[in-house]
């Protein structure tokens, strides 16, 4: 039995792993972070032996001021550059967005193939003042100078950049076809939890699944579930196909 007939995949999804000899992964940071976000999931892929790109956005891990001279349009650039260069290594792509990484991953899924899509702490609505509030409740000390730094550190025009961003996927979303996992932390602050279920429900795929974990915060890769939200994710990709030789 193929591995994917085992993992419970559909038809489907089996022939299109039966066809993948090599898959590589393209891992996307968020809004305003940088590579650190997602590292523990790219090295975990990488010591895999699969081909891993992990690009860092245009105006991203730098400061306010690259940041706000650049706008979703070179995102999305960023994020097209690290596919090309990664469809030179693999035959087939994984795609893995976290948070704003998400809205990328979908907009390549609908101009580019894609073998499986993989969002993490992905919005559909963003911050969630009622979970910040129970965080701040729970622990001040350590909350607040998080929110400020937050605050203070994106410039509105950014901000403005992804909002336009959001919408726009948005529109696109009936146009994702590809298999699709949604992975989402149930005590996200910055992403309302919700927002999976509703990315569920306006993707046209007919392969969505979800998982939720019930511990984590919006930094999920690095959080008291990382373990498992990376192992769930390395799984499904060893299902579907083999690492670069």
């Amino acid at each position: 039995m193929h591995p994917a007939e085992a993992a419970g995949f559909s038809p489907a999804e089996n022939d299109c792993a039966r066809l993948m000899a090599a898959l590589g992964c393209l891992v996307l940071h968020g809004f305003a972070g940088d590579v650190g976000e997602v590292l523990p999931l790219a090295r975990a892929l990488k010591e895999e032996g699969y081909a891993v790109e992990c690009p860092t956005l245009e105006g991203h891990g730098l400061n306010r001021r690259a940041l706000v001279k650049s706008t979703r349009h070179d995102w999305i650039a960023s994020a097209e550059e690290g596919y090309k260069r990664l469809r030179m290594r693999a035959d087939a792509i994984v795609i893995i967005g976290f948070s704003m990484g998400g809205l990328l991953a979908f907009q390549l899924a609908v101009r580019y193939p894609v073998a499986w899509l993989f969002t993490i702490n992905t919005p559909y609505y963003y911050w969630d003042v009622r979970q910040a509030l129970r965080n701040l409740a729970d622990d001040f000390q350590a909350h607040f100078p998080r929110y400020v730094r937050g605050a203070t550190r994106i410039p509105l025009a950014s901000m403005l950049q992804f909002r336009r961003l959001l919408a726009e996927t948005k529109a696109m979303l009936p146009d994702i076809t590809c298999p699709y996992a949604i992975l989402q932390g149930q005590l996200d602050d910055t992403v309302q939890a919700v927002s999976a279920e509703h990315l569920r429900n306006a993707v046209g795929s007919r392969h969505v699944t979800t998982h939720l974990f019930t511990r984590s915060g919006h930094l999920l890769l690095h959080g008291p579930e990382a373990d498992e939200a990376i192992a769930l994710i390395v799984n499904k990709i060893k299902s579907i196909g083999s690492p670069n030789p």
